[in-house]
């Protein structure tokens, strides 16, 4: 989405307001070109990148209190629980939840031979996640017939490192090819979003979250 800055505001306000965590602000200067973070003007377009929605977890905090904050619906908390890890336990103070975006959503047609576990594996790099779409959906059992419109639930890819992967051929990989300069900023941005430090080093099987862009030539 495109941003214009107002009176106030800051980059790390900015991740906070729309990621949940202001630390991960890195992923706006990184794709804005923005060097110094401290130096942003009132009228600046900024393009955000979609990053999946953080929740730190307070107490108090309930797992239909939270699905009715997000989703005006307390019987949808799988939506964030399965994602985050937390369906079968659970919440924990400090922890945080991944909150998938219900309203800003894609629309998709099932085509013959389509599975929800084949479609959460495509959109989200986790097959066993697909519950998330049957849930948004309101979905019998059992996998969508043909032609069935389904919602995306906005959510990042995610993928897992394991031996041999670089930031760089995994960027490359999901936003494609464009030259030295567009993948060093791209895995900045990438960087940013998932909080490392040095991207030169991403230790196997940590996750890396895929921020989505619509604004990339």
């Amino acid at each position: 989405m495109k941003y214009q800055i107002r009176s106030g505001d800051t980059l790390y306000g900015l991740a906070e307001r729309f990621y949940g965590d202001g630390h991960r602000f890195r992923a706006i200067s990184a794709i804005n070109g923005i060097v110094d973070p401290n130096r942003i003007t009132v009228g600046q377009e900024l393009l955000i990148p979609y990053v999946t929605y953080r929740h730190r977890v307070r107490k108090g905090d309930t797992k239909r209190g939270l699905a009715r904050a997000f989703y005006s619906d307390p019987g949808m908390s799988e939506i964030f629980e399965i994602p985050s890890g937390v369906a079968q336990r659970d919440l924990r103070v400090g922890e945080w939840l991944l909150i998938p975006d219900l309203v800003n959503v894609a629309g998709h047609v099932v085509v013959t031979g389509e599975t929800l576990p084949m479609l959460a594996q495509r959109w989200y790099g986790r097959a066993t996640i697909w519950p998330i779409i049957s849930i948004a959906n309101h979905l019998d059992d059992g996998d969508p017939d043909t032609g069935t419109v389904l919602i995306v639930p906005r959510l990042n890819l995610r993928h897992e490192v394991v031996a041999g992967d670089t930031l760089s051929e995994l960027t490359e990989y999901v936003y494609g090819t464009g030259g030295q300069a567009r993948t060093r900023t791209l895995v900045d941005m990438v960087a940013g979003a998932n909080l490392i430090s040095n991207p030169h080093r991403i230790p196997i099987g940590d996750t890396i979250d895929f921020p989505s862009l619509e604004f990339i030539d």
